[in-house]
C-alpha cells in the first residue's frame, strides 16, 4: 500500500475514534438541587407559620412537613452529588476529545510532510513511526476513557435516590 494511502486510512480510523468522544457542556449540571432547596425553604416557612397555631391538625401537619423536608433535603444532596458527577463526566469527555484532536493534527501534519519529504526510506519510516505512535496513543486514550466512564457509571448507580 502506498504511504499516502496508509496515511489517509490512519486518518480515517483516527477520525472514527475521535467521533467516540464528542464534546460536553462543562456547565451542564443537575439543577434540581437548587429547586429542591427552594421547596424545603417553602416548607420551613409553612412550619414556622403553623408553629403559632395549636391542635391535632397542626401537629399532624408539622410531622408531615418535617418528614417531607427531610426527604427533600436528602434528595437535594443526592442531586448535588449528581451535579458533581455530571461535571466530572463533562470534563473527562472534553479532555479526551482534546487529546483525540491532537492525534488527528499529527496525521494532518504527516500528510503535509509527505508532500515535502520525497520518497526517501528514512522519511517514510519516520512517518510510519509517527502514525503508529498516534494510533497507539488513541487506543490508550479510548481504553482510559472507557475506564473513566465505567467508574463514573458506578458512581452514578451508587447515588442514594
Amino acid at each position: 500500500m502506498p504511504l499516502p494511502d496508509l496515511v489517509r486510512n490512519v486518518g480515517d480510523v483516527l477520525s472514527r475514534a475521535d467521533a467516540l468522544f464528542g464534546t460536553a457542556d462543562p456547565d451542564a449540571t443537575a439543577t434540581a438541587a437548587d429547586h429542591l432547596t427552594d421547596a424545603t425553604d417553602a416548607i420551613r416557612t409553612g412550619q414556622e407559620q403553623a408553629a403559632e397555631l395549636t391542635g391535632d391538625a397542626v401537629t399532624n401537619y408539622s410531622e408531615f412537613a418535617q418528614g417531607t423536608r427531610d426527604a427533600i433535603d436528602h434528595l437535594s444532596g443526592v442531586e448535588a452529588d449528581l451535579g458533581h458527577r455530571l461535571q466530572d463526566a463533562a470534563e473527562a469527555v472534553n479532555a479526551a476529545h482534546t487529546a483525540s484532536q491532537s492525534a488527528l493534527d499529527v496525521v494532518s501534519s504527516a500528510t503535509d510532510a509527505l508532500e515535502h519529504l520525497g520518497d526517501s526510506p528514512s522519511a517514510e519510516l519516520a512517518v510510519l513511526h509517527a502514525l503508529r505512535a498516534q494510533v497507539g496513543q488513541e487506543l490508550a486514550l479510548i481504553r482510559t476513557h472507557q475506564a473513566v466512564a465505567e467508574q463514573l457509571g458506578a458512581q452514578l448507580r451508587g447515588l442514594g435516590y
